[in-house]
């Protein structure tokens, strides 16, 4: 009985260790620049209106993007689970109007915006790949 329950916790413990060895942190470079300035040019057109040109919000109802909203809103979480998100509903009305790519894109211009840092991999819509990777807010 013993044993097994050793195993379990050994087996356990070697999943989770797992996980944690396949995920990435947005302070290495998960984005590139040429990613970050394709969505600035979306986000100006698309998002701006009503989170800001400087992502700061002009409608009461849009959260700001940047700065403490962003660092409490954003940190820990997946890239993943902010794409699902603006995916599912932006822009307001228009859900899934914009193709994944630009999507992505967005997300890799607020990254860049509050300080994360372009590498030379593009984001792609690999929801298994998004998943693993953990915003970090340096």
């Amino acid at each position: 009985m013993i044993k097994c329950m050793l195993a379990a916790c050994l087996l356990l413990l070697y999943g989770a260790s797992a996980v944690l060895a396949q995920q990435r942190s947005t302070s290495s470079g998960v984005f590139t620049a040429e990613q970050a300035k394709n969505g600035e040019r979306v986000f100006q057109a698309q998002c701006a209106p009503c989170h800001g040109a400087d992502l700061h919000s002009v409608c009461p109802e849009a959260p700001d993007l940047t700065e403490g909203a962003f660092k409490y809103g954003w940190q820990n979480k997946t890239i993943a689970y902010r794409f699902q998100q603006i995916r599912s509903q932006m822009p307001p009305g228009q859900a899934r109007s914009l193709d994944d790519q630009t999507y992505l894109d967005i997300i890799a211009y607020i990254l860049q915006f509050n300080g994360l840092p372009a590498g030379n991999q593009k984001l792609v819509p690999d929801e298994s790949t998004l998943e693993q990777i953990v915003i970090t807010i340096p």
